[in-house]
């Protein structure tokens, strides 16, 4: 049952830490790519916030990713028993259940480093421009 465990959710981890590394790119808008590629005075609170998320997104990401790799090697090094090579329903029915956790507390956490990084960005931006040059959309 522990190895179905591990496999499951070393491969859970993987397709979660895809989710977070490709949503980052994928929530940029147009109108952000825009303001992006622009030269301005100032700066934009929006574009400010979705690159933190980005940031935020790529982080947990990553370290899902780690997660899921220390996984595969810890199965990888376990000595095989023939009872091993069977499939446990219970393995796989514990591991979605705590892929759900764990999906849960990745974006708990991720919601968390994007204020963290967002006070911080915002915190350097108005030292350096005042407000009234800021484009908020």
């Amino acid at each position: 049952m522990f190895r179905t465990y591990i496999q499951v959710q070393a491969l859970s981890l993987v397709l979660i830490s895809s989710y977070f590394l490709i949503k980052g790119m994928l929530s940029i808008s147009a109108k952000d790519l825009a303001e992006l590629s622009k030269t301005k005075w100032g700066y934009n609170k929006a574009v400010t916030k979705n690159l933190t998320i980005q940031r935020a997104d790529t982080i947990v990401g990553f370290i899902l990713l780690l997660l899921s790799f220390l996984l595969q090697t810890i199965n990888l090094l376990w000595p095989m028993r023939i009872g091993d090579f069977s499939i446990s329903k219970m393995g796989v029915v514990i591991a979605i259940i705590a892929t759900a956790i764990i999906l849960l507390i990745a974006i708990r956490f991720s919601v968390f480093l994007q204020s963290v990084f967002y006070k911080d960005v915002m915190k350097i931006l108005s030292k350096d421009y005042p407000l009234d040059n800021v484009a908020d959309f």
